[in-house]
């Protein structure tokens, strides 16, 4: 499936840029950025962007999700629902979790769950030290070959 995004303001935050654009996307990946003058190619569907922004996804760093443990407040769903909604992309989420996420075990579930559940990128943390309680170091490595991307002991 292609999509001529047009009449859209393209915001380039590394280049410091909001500019008028097209955007070309083929099977759900941007093909190609154009003129905010092109017109459809090859078939294309036109989608009239309005004048809206067009943005990279957000990464919102520190997200709260009560899971394992207290899944009634706060879901991979629930969490990855809200982020979609807000325009972030990928959530990092803190090891505050009962258990804490201080394991390889713990951080593989909590990775297989979220993956499941959330409609966004997730990216765990794992705590620094064992229980989060500041005494024993968890095993960093481990960790971090099961895809931990940092850690902290925060709350």
């Amino acid at each position: 499936m292609t999509q001529l995004f047009t009449n859209l303001r393209l915001l380039d935050p590394e280049a410091g840029t909001l500019e008028p654009a097209a955007v070309l996307v083929r099977n759900g990946v941007i093909a190609e950025v154009l003129d905010h003058g092109a017109t459809a190619a090859d078939g294309a569907e036109l989608i009239d962007c309005g004048g809206h922004i067009l943005a990279p996804g957000i990464v919102d760093i520190g997200v709260k999700v009560c899971e394992p443990g207290e899944r009634h407040k706060e879901s991979y769903r629930s969490a990855g629902r809200a982020a979609a909604a807000g325009g972030v992309t990928t959530m990092v989420t803190r090891p505050d979790t009962d258990p804490a996420i201080d394991s390889p075990e713990t951080l593989e579930f909590v990775t297989r769950r979220a993956n499941e559940a959330a409609p966004v990128n997730v990216v765990p943390m794992a705590a620094l030290t064992k229980g989060r309680e500041g005494r024993e170091m968890t095993e960093i490595g481990f960790l971090m070959d099961a895809g931990a991307a940092a850690f902290t002991d925060c709350d």
